[in-house]
């Protein structure tokens, strides 16, 4: 798809993203979701959570933005189909960095939740995995999968859910980039009792990894992350 630069329209590249979607009761998160969507399910009574790490290099909004960081925890949701058929769409429940002008960036231009400043951020594009923590301790670890990686040039469409307020949002986004995708099962690492995780005992809920998405690490993929409307 053709993107054109305007003033709904922000391009952020990076140069490392690794995400997991994780099955787990629909009750422990579903109490966070607006009454107006609602969860999807891949079983009765089971759905899905995604946690996103990305890696952004220096040069971010027209050169302000330091590299930094990134998290971003969401409920996968029913998506708008009248704006096209999404990969996922998804309720952002929490975003953290470790670059406070992005946060504030971030909560003014697509209303984001903002929990705020990661303190440690360890990102290993040799092993394909992060390690991230705040003041409140470490929130989680995560990590490819795979034992075996194909990288295909790709783009991908994805809707976001936000809450301004009273009001609901949702904003467009598309992922192009070097990408690999799988569904093993394998360990993806950890998931620690942490406010940014809405305090959820993931170890009690035995999270199964469902998806999990990665960039190749080191080369620049781009984000066009358009404006949230009401929805």
């Amino acid at each position: 798809m053709e993107h054109y630069p305007s003033d709904d329209l922000i391009i952020w590249e990076f140069n490392f993203a690794l995400t997991t979607f994780f099955e787990v009761e629909t009750d422990l998160f579903h109490k966070y979701l607006p009454s107006t969507i609602n969860p999807m399910e891949v079983s009765p009574g089971i759905g899905l959570v995604n946690l996103t790490a990305f890696n952004f290099p220096a040069g971010g909004l027209n050169g302000k933005l330091p590299e930094f960081q990134e998290l971003i925890f969401s409920a996968i949701v029913s998506p708008d189909l009248s704006r096209g058929v999404p990969k996922f769409a998804m309720y952002v429940l929490s975003l953290g960095s470790n670059c406070q002008e992005h946060l504030i960036h971030s909560a003014d231009y697509y209303k984001l939740p903002i929990h705020g400043m990661l303190t440690d951020t360890i990102v290993d594009p040799n092993s394909i995995s992060i390690d991230y923590s705040d003041k409140d301790g470490k929130i989680l670890n995560m990590n490819n999968c795979s034992p075996e990686t194909n990288f295909r040039n790709e783009e991908r469409y994805f809707q976001a859910f936000t809450s301004d307020g009273d009001n609901l949002t949702i904003a467009d986004c598309y992922i192009e980039a070097p990408l690999f995708e799988h569904q093993l099962t394998n360990d993806a690492g950890s998931l620690n009792v942490h406010p940014f995780l809405k305090n959820i005992d993931f170890e009690l809920a035995d999270p199964l990894p469902y998806l999990q998405m990665i960039s190749r690490p080191g080369e620049i993929g781009r984000q066009f992350y358009y404006r949230p409307s009401k929805f």
